[in-house]
């Protein structure tokens, strides 16, 4: 289970990928203002802002499996599985989020703009990431080393205390290791249930376990979580243990 501490360490590692990867973004528009052709501003960010997040989003993947890993690695869990990388936001994703963004030039929006380009382009930086975790997640709890890989999510700490989370966010967050996906725990559209059947401390739940969350209207649900959310998704693991004369003979203990 993580620590604060790690948790912390990790976010603090994403955020500051993120702010190069957005004055870099910055330093292509200081050739602009709020009067230039936005023809040319798209034209240029065409050019550059998908090499961008591929060249950012690659190093998210390396943070993702590097916080995996410290995580995986707490005692009694001995052992990883090997690495593997999610792939960064495909160039046709990086040029979408351009088109959509230029729309507020067009309309002569400098600012709104800026602020949709850099806000997209934080959750493309960060996809990445938190893909290469659910797919570590799923290769550890296939290895057999672990019996379960549960899911919470974690707002950020001071963001949540100064009310600038948004509040389906911390409602997500509330509900603890509950999820059976990385991407369900971020998901911030659709409807049905992820449930893994149990509680945080193992025991299992009425009403089962959940078939699954149904995406409303053309989101994908890998880019479940939404512009400059802060959010990050916490892993869980769980481990079988025997409870004689108990209601259940077995439960899923969390790994500590």
């Amino acid at each position: 289970m993580a620590t604060q501490a790690q948790i912390q360490q990790y976010r603090l590692a994403s955020q500051t990928l993120v702010t190069l990867g957005q004055s870099q973004i910055r330093d292509v528009l200081s050739a602009f203002g709020p009067s230039s052709n936005p023809v040319l501003v798209r034209d240029a960010l065409i050019r550059y802002f998908p090499d961008f997040m591929t060249a950012f989003g690659d190093t998210a993947a390396v943070l993702g499996a590097d916080f995996y890993d410290m995580v995986r690695n707490l005692p009694p869990s001995a052992g990883t599985v090997q690495t593997v990388f999610a792939q960064p936001a495909k160039v046709k994703q990086s040029e979408g989020v351009v088109r959509w963004a230029i729309g507020s030039l067009f309309a002569g929006e400098w600012d709104s703009f800026e602020s949709a380009l850099l806000g997209a382009s934080q959750r493309l930086i960060l996809q990445p990431q938190r893909e290469t975790i659910d797919l570590m997640a799923q290769a550890d709890a296939r290895s057999g080393r672990v019996s379960a890989v549960a899911w919470s999510r974690q707002v950020h700490p001071e963001r949540a205390r100064t009310g600038k989370s948004c509040d389906f966010c911390i409602m997500l967050a509330g509900r603890g290791p509950v999820y059976r996906s990385q991407e369900a725990a971020g998901a911030v559209v659709g409807r049905g249930s992820d449930r893994t059947g149990f509680d945080a401390d193992g025991n299992r739940l009425s009403g089962g376990i959940g078939g699954g969350i149904t995406t409303r209207g053309l989101q994908e649900r890998a880019a479940s979580f939404h512009d400059e959310c802060n959010c990050t998704t916490v892993p869980t693991f769980y481990e079988v243990q025997d409870r004689p004369g108990g209601r259940y003979p077995q439960v899923l203990v969390p790994i500590s």
